[in-house]
């Protein structure tokens, strides 16, 4: 008789894929890792972190996990909220295509924290990490479109199972805990694109690295669940999508690790803090304008040829606030005219609701052509995969045109080392020392570390 599917994803997960496990895959979890510390930076002390920290802690302690930047310390699974809203709240952190989402928002919080908590190496740290990441991205593989397509975020929905995961190998839980912390994770999985352009969607990340911590924390103190969460009737996999059923994850299960997903395809690091889809549209602007040097007032209209999912993800056509910018197509593509390349002042309220930008915003037309429509199955598969295309008219009556297949920072068009090295000084610069800064590359570097001293090297002098 054959295993149950949970069972063999665990056994997968917690024997098989260590094993499987090599440099070359952490090191990449060491990239990632880096650049989400400089995103939290570009998040310090921004309102909505400041209304969790009064919210979860309004006593400041010295005891338990850190905080990013903070000297304060919480609850683990507190500071994991706290830590993933800020790694997301830009929406400047890493992205993977096929997990449809965001992996390290709600994965590298959970594993900071447990790490903590138990006292883990660098190394354990990056391992449990690869191991999250591998099982929140092929869940997406597995579940989406539909599950995207239901309005499902999958950053809060996959990135919990990933941060439960990994919080469970840093905890050494046994088979039969970790079954129960999955079917603990299935009951506080949640979260809806339609909170998308608000501080809730940022939250997501938080919530989602917070419910792993708790899921694991409960299963380690003998808190029950389902332990078939993945198998049989209201399983979590149809309840989140009518796409893929347990036999069919089950049949995939072999292809885990062989390599990692974190390897292979990789994963895309943002040059721009605004969503992921409008960076292909950013990247046609910067390469029509090297050529061109267009001036606003030259421009009589934009077409924005698209795949039929970004008007329904990227809902803030006419955007009022920085939040509602960042899931916007027409605010993207106006900031980049504007700012040549957005940034994150780009992103401020007074910069989105700036004249020249409305006036800009009401030139644009976003067009969904029929070859990149969802009645093309290569197309609803991968909706975020397909080329944008700019069309430019000018008040003279000239067109230009630009094409992005692969937007910079992607896999297939990676961002360099330079451009790595730069983000993450521009993120951390305004706020800590130049030897504070090196001090925290040369710990990140270092496997024996452990986290506690990595993130002691995150205090910001005053807070």
């Amino acid at each position: 008789m054959q295993q149950l599917l949970t069972h063999s994803l665990i056994d997968t997960c917690l024997h098989q894929l260590p094993q499987k496990l090599g440099t070359r895959d952490r090191d990449n979890a060491r990239l990632c890792l880096i650049d989400s510390l400089a995103c939290a930076f570009t998040a310090f002390e921004q309102a909505p972190i400041k209304a969790l920290k009064r919210t979860f802690l309004p006593h400041p302690s010295r005891i338990g996990s850190s905080l990013i930047g903070y000297k304060d310390k919480a609850r683990s699974d507190d500071a994991a909220l706290i830590n993933g809203t800020m790694i997301s709240l830009q929406l400047f952190d890493d992205n993977q295509a096929q997990m449809r989402g965001h992996p390290s928002g709600p994965l590298l919080p959970a594993v900071l924290a447990v790490s903590e908590e138990v006292n883990a190496t660098l190394e354990q740290a990056l391992t449990a990490f690869v191991l999250g990441y591998e099982l929140e991205c092929r869940l997406g593989v597995l579940w989406n479109p539909s599950h995207y397509e239901k309005g499902w975020h999958a950053t809060a929905t996959q990135g919990a199972f990933g941060a439960t995961l990994a919080s469970a190998w840093l905890r050494k839980l046994n088979d039969e805990q970790t079954l129960h912390a999955f079917g603990i994770c299935a009951s506080l999985a949640s979260g809806i694109r339609r909170n998308f352009g608000t501080m809730t969607m940022s939250l997501h990340s938080g919530l989602a690295a917070s419910n792993g911590v708790k899921a694991s924390k409960l299963a380690s103190e003998g808190f029950t669940a389902d332990t078939d969460v993945f198998d049989g009737a209201m399983n979590i996999g149809d309840v989140l999508n009518s796409q893929s059923t347990s036999l069919e994850i089950q049949d995939n299960l072999h292809q885990w690790g062989n390599p990692f997903m974190i390897s292979d395809p990789g994963c895309t690091f943002k040059l721009y803090p605004c969503g992921r889809p409008p960076l292909f549209a950013i990247d046609c602007v910067v390469e029509l304008q090297a050529k061109q040097h267009l001036k606003l007032e030259d421009i009589k209209q934009i077409e924005c040829e698209v795949s039929f999912m970004y008007p329904r993800t990227l809902i803030h056509s006419n955007p009022s606030n920085g939040l509602q910018g960042k899931t916007s197509l027409q605010y993207c593509v106006a900031a980049a005219f504007l700012d040549g390349r957005p940034n994150l002042k780009s992103f401020s309220d007074e910069s989105v609701n700036r004249a020249q930008a409305k006036q800009l915003i009401d030139r644009i037309k976003v067009i969904v052509p029929q070859h990149l429509s969802e009645d093309i199955p290569s197309v609803r598969k991968a909706p975020f995969e397909q080329p944008v295309t700019l069309r430019v008219e000018t008040q003279s009556g000239h067109r230009y045109s630009e094409t992005v297949h692969f937007h910079k920072g992607s896999p297939e068009n990676p961002a360099s080392q330079e451009n790595l090295r730069d983000k993450f000084n521009d993120a951390i610069g305004p706020l800590l020392s130049k030897n504070q800064a090196a001090l925290i590359l040369k710990l990140a570097h270092d496997d024996q570390c452990c986290v506690t001293d990595l993130m002691s090297a995150l205090h910001i002098d005053g807070f």
